[in-house]
């Protein structure tokens, strides 16, 4: 699918952007393991950023994922800042999709957690483990204009594909750095303003 020259489509990611995932995995893992979970750096992944072990971390998922299909991926708590950042992009007359790095059989539970603010038909899941690359591809079959992602390699991969990409910055440790031409921020509401200066730079009309 293209762009419709009055209908830009501009991509977000869903964890860390517009779901707090950490605050909800983290009360999970507070109730199964009967402990306050406390950071000890901030490094992404789980397991190092709250110290762990491979035990705990699997019961954790085991719970999370729970005994039904979906688990808790449909109760994941958008943030506060979610629907302004989605109507202020729809504002500047662009169609937002979600492109989000989890299994696609939990796709139906990621448009609940999402409570409609973006439509389940523009919710696309490319995997758990799928490499940055697989984003790239999806906006480019979008032909996606812009990107926000929480993870600077998926914001590195899509350089090339979408004219802007921004990374928000969420201050996680041992990641590689975002390269030249990756606009990095600290507020999500930023992005829509990056939008914006992209349409008046091609001559875009602004809604």
């Amino acid at each position: 699918m293209m762009i419709h020259a009055n209908d830009p489509i501009v991509a977000l990611d869903v964890d860390g952007v517009l779901v707090d995932f950490e605050s909800h995995w983290a009360d999970c893992a507070r109730e199964v393991l009967g402990r306050p979970m406390v950071k000890v750096n901030e490094r992404h992944s789980l397991d190092v950023r709250y110290g762990l072990t491979s035990k705990e971390v699997d019961a954790i998922w085991q719970a999370f994922h729970g005994d039904g299909h979906d688990g808790r991926w449909g109760t994941m708590p958008l943030y506060d800042h979610s629907q302004d950042l989605v109507y202020a992009l729809e504002d500047l007359g662009c169609q937002v999709w979600a492109v989000t790095s989890i299994d696609p059989r939990h796709e139906s539970a990621r448009a609940k957690s999402l409570a409609g603010l973006i439509p389940a038909k523009r919710v696309v899941c490319v995997g758990h483990a799928a490499p940055a690359d697989e984003k790239a591809d999806v906006l480019h079959h979008l032909g996606a204009v812009a990107f926000l992602d929480d993870h600077p390699a998926n914001a590195n991969a899509v350089l090339g594909t979408v004219l802007v990409s921004a990374l928000l910055d969420r201050g996680y440790e041992g990641l590689e750095p975002p390269e030249h031409g990756v606009t990095v921020i600290d507020d999500p509401m930023d992005f829509p303003v990056l939008v914006e200066e992209l349409f008046k730079r091609t001559g875009r009309m602004v809604a």
